[in-house]
């Protein structure tokens, strides 16, 4: 250990040494600006050189060089070297005392300054330039190695004049009186505990116990102690301290001259385990012995181990030389059919069939036929890795069953390319037949289209009969749109109810929108799936290449465009890319630049929806709606900016705005009214919802129970557990939850079995056709009925006509809420409202 902490020094201090260049930082500063030599130095001789220096100097600028020379210095003479510069020429020392060559490790005087080595070269140099540039001495020192110390070295240089041709310099070297072990330092620095012994002969050459000689910090530190409390303390009575009762035979057999061999030590120190390496040396009958922790080491091998026993994958070791097995887990042992020692009696020659090498990559893989112990063959993949296993370089062997992997290969390349439930083409092969079809237009010019389709009332049909009716219904959906396209034609699922249709080679427009009219009729026509009635239709967008754009993302992007102008439309609507989508889709970007950055006090406001109670018609209370009156555009439409701000998370925001500043509002009403407030999705997931109602309720003095939480099915549909939670919580604290849009959801009965809600609210979207379409007032009536009996109020959203209000009071639907007693009004008409309600007994008797 010694000798390899001498060899990194010796290669420090080799040509290029550790030294630091530096200046130290002078008392004073002298008149010409430079530092004071005096106030650096560390000797009074060199104050004595300077202040000669100075006094030889007279009226000239620099002193004689005879006389400082020969002259006033001469004492100092073995500590002192004559430089001279000229021209060009590197600096050469003329004469150096006999310390001075000492210090710098010269033989002779006369010596080119390159010739030194670095450290003094750059010291010297760096000192020579700035005693002539200030006509002054100057100091610099360096870090050296001297009489086996390292020293700092104090190099003056003096410049002086002199008849002869170039400048001449007087140098001074010393060390300082600073001075350190290094071999100290070295040992002491390394994270290696180093300890030297005597052995104690305790008669007849037997070795009983060691004498501690020297013991660095790393190594006291394993002891427990200081460095101090065991110098020159027994062995034994160190190694008891730490629960050890005796030394280790390995020390006393090397201590006694026997075999020297390194071995492990383990135990307690208070409460961590210490595990360590011990090397054992031998130099003039002392023990040098070295502590290397490998505690890191032995928690790498345990969980090697635990990776390796545990493993699901089957796995050997084997020797490298060999090939006999080492080690083998219990996921081998159920693969070859042995037990553990008749794999271990085994060689891999011995399951390796002769001359089955299938195929080998870079020597880490290799497909193999290997034997199992029942006399089977088996084609396998072994993966080779080297490790160590006491010492010696040993293989690990992963092995894959090549069956299950040529079936897992099989099935992962069947979905890279298709759909698992339709069989069409996915994603990834819709984009790549659209780029063989972009070379096409390029070879021969022919342009291409684009079909995207998108199922109508899918949703409904998933929720109201089960996924299974969802999936039969996409299955019939895939045989009926192969029936309709060209055999040139590619008819792909991108996901969930979005189809797509590639059509290369077309000659006209009007061949796309026929095929779109043929989609629609003949999906419009699906009219039972898995024996249950549905209406099912579809919404379809449709652009060319080159006429719409120029690349595949443009052409994609452009139907996309127009599927969503057709969704928008009418149900069963076929649509082309117009310029004008794309310029919406601007529009609707720059709607997002302006809600991301709107003043939400001074932009939004509150308008409020009376809530009446349908068999008394008085009024149970409002319902909070959001407006947004942009200083550009006026009032915006909460169809425009709800779902942007929903996606940018802007909601949360608003969200909170909106619950204090109606709970503040509502508790000036009567008592008796409750204020309904939409929560959106994403005020679950970003924010501290309730914290957010607590405050709202405690800083307006509101009470919980006047306060109506509105949900939607979506809240439910991610981290569903999370939010049921955060909707008991709320419960708890006398806050009501009503369902908003029921029966529009995924799974709305699930729902309503997991948390019991305080009302249903059912959707505009079956009150408005309640009058003329039998399905709608079936489900109307299914719900207030559930509701009915489950003892969960109902509200009917969006009725605007006396009929639909006879028909749900005749279904004695609970409360009513639309356009036909009241819009949304401002915060300033609700009293009015409030008060004519209030003096009337009943709006609708």
């Amino acid at each position: 250990m010694i000798a390899a902490l001498r060899d990194v020094f010796l290669q420090r201090v080799g040509p290029r040494p550790m030294v630091g260049l530096e200046q130290t930082g002078p008392d004073t500063v002298d008149a010409a600006g430079g530092h004071s030599v005096a106030a650096q130095t560390e000797f009074d001789d060199v104050r004595l050189i300077v202040r000669r220096w100075q006094s030889a100097c007279g009226t000239g600028p620099l002193p004689p060089y005879e006389e400082i020379a020969l002259g006033s210095v001469g004492r100092f003479s073995e500590e002192i070297a004559v430089v001279r510069r000229l021209g060009d020429e590197p600096p050469f020392l003329l004469r150096c005392g006999r310390r001075f060559r000492a210090i710098v490790g010269f033989a002779e005087s006369a010596r080119s300054l390159d010739e030194l080595p670095y450290a003094f070269n750059l010291a010297i140099a760096s000192a020579l330039d700035n005693a002539s540039s200030a006509g002054e001495p100057r100091l610099k020192v360096c870090h050296w190695v001297v009489d086996g110390k390292v020293s700092t070295i104090e190099i003056v240089a003096l410049p002086l004049s002199c008849r002869w041709p170039g400048e001449y310099f007087l140098l001074f070297l010393r060390p300082r009186a600073s001075q350190f072990e290094l071999s100290s330092l070295l040992i002491n620095s390394t994270q290696e505990g180093v300890i030297g012994l005597s052995p104690i002969d305790c008669g007849h050459g037997a070795i009983s116990d060691f004498c501690i000689l020297s013991i660095n910090e790393a190594a006291a530190g394993f002891l427990g102690a200081t460095v101090d409390s065991l110098q020159s303390t027994l062995l034994s009575d160190a190694l008891t301290q730490v629960g050890i009762p005796e030394v280790p035979q390995e020390l006393l057999r090397a201590g006694s001259g026997g075999r020297l061999s390194s071995f492990e030590l383990a135990y307690w120190l208070g409460q961590q385990r210490i595990a360590l390496k011990v090397g054992v040396d031998i130099a003039g009958g002392v023990l040098v012995v070295t502590l290397t922790d490998i505690r890191d080491l032995k928690a790498r091998e345990t969980l090697f181990r635990s990776l390796f026993d545990d493993n699901p994958v089957p796995m050997f070791v084997r020797s490298q030389s060999t090939g006999n097995f080492l080690n083998v887990n219990e996921a081998a042992l159920r693969l070859y059919g042995y037990s553990r020692s008749d794999f271990l009696d085994r060689s891999l020659a011995e399951i390796r069939v002769d001359g089955t090498t299938i195929r080998e990559s870079d020597g880490r893989e290799m497909v193999l036929r290997h034997r199992t112990a029942d006399g089977r063959e088996l084609d396998v993949i072994e993966y080779t890795s080297e490790t160590l296993v006491d010492h010696q370089v040993a293989i690990l062997s992963t092995i894959v069953d090549m069956t299950e992997r040529k079936r897992a290969e099989a099935h992962i390349t069947f979905l890279a390319h298709h759909d698992p439930l339709t069989g069409l083409a996915n994603r990834t092969v819709f984009t790549r037949e659209l780029e063989r079809a972009v070379v096409s237009l390029k070879q021969d010019g022919r342009r291409f289209g684009v079909v995207l389709i998108d199922l109508d009332n899918f949703k409904t049909v998933n929720d109201t009969l089960g996924h299974a009716a969802g999936d039969a219904l996409l299955i019939e959906v895939t045989a009926r749109l192969k029936e309709l396209v060209r055999k040139t034609d590619v008819v792909a699922r991108l996901g969930g109810d979005e189809f797509a249709i590639l059509m290369p080679a077309v000659e006209c427009r009007s061949d796309v929108e026929e095929l779109g009219q043929r989609v629609i009729r003949d999906l419009t026509a699906i009219r039972k799936v898995d024996g249950a009635e549905i209406v099912i239709g579809a919404s379809i967008g449709a652009a060319l290449v080159p006429d719409d754009a120029a690349d595949i993302d443009g052409l994609l992007k452009c139907a996309d465009l127009a599927l969503y102008r057709a969704k928008q439309s009418d149900k069963g609507t076929f649509r082309w890319f117009e310029a004008g989508m794309d310029m919406r889709q601007r529009e609707r970007r720059a709607l997002e630049i302006e809600l991301r950055g709107a003043e939400i006090d001074r932009e939004f406001e509150l308008h409020y929806q009376p809530i009446i109670r349908t068999q008394t018609g008085k009024l149970r209370g409002f319902e909070a709606l959001l407006r947004w009156h942009n200083p550009r555009r006026g009032m915006v439409s909460p169809s425009d900016f709800i779902p942007i701000a929903e996606e940018t998370g802007k909601l949360d925001e608003l969200g909170r705005w909106a619950l204090a500043v109606a709970c503040r509002e509502a508790a000036t009403w009567p008592r008796e009214l409750v204020l309904s407030v939409n929560v959106s999705p994403v005020q679950f997931r970003k924010g501290d919802l309730v914290g957010t109602v607590g405050l709202a309720l405690a800083g307006s003095g509101l009470e919980p129970h006047q306060l109506e939480i509105e949900i939607t099915e979506s809240v439910l549909l991610s981290a569903s557990s999370t939010n049921l939670a955060i909707l008991k919580q709320l419960r708890s604290m006398g806050v009501r939850i009503a369902l908003d849009d029921f029966g529009t959801g995924y799974s709305s009965l699930s729902y309503l079995r997991q948390f019991p809600f305080n009302r249903l609210k059912i959707d505009r979207s079956f009150v408005r056709e309640i009058g003329r379409c039998p399905e709608s007032l079936a489900i109307v009536r299914a719900v207030i009925g559930l509701g009915a009996s489950l003892g969960i109020d109902t509200t009917a959203e969006g009725v605007e006509t006396v009929g639909q209000l006879e028909t749900l009071r005749a279904e004695k639907c609970g409360e009513l809420q639309g356009f036909l007693f009241s819009p949304p009004v401002a915060s300033e008409s609700v009293a009015a409202i409030i008060g004519a309600y209030f003096e009337e007994t009943s709006r609708l008797a």
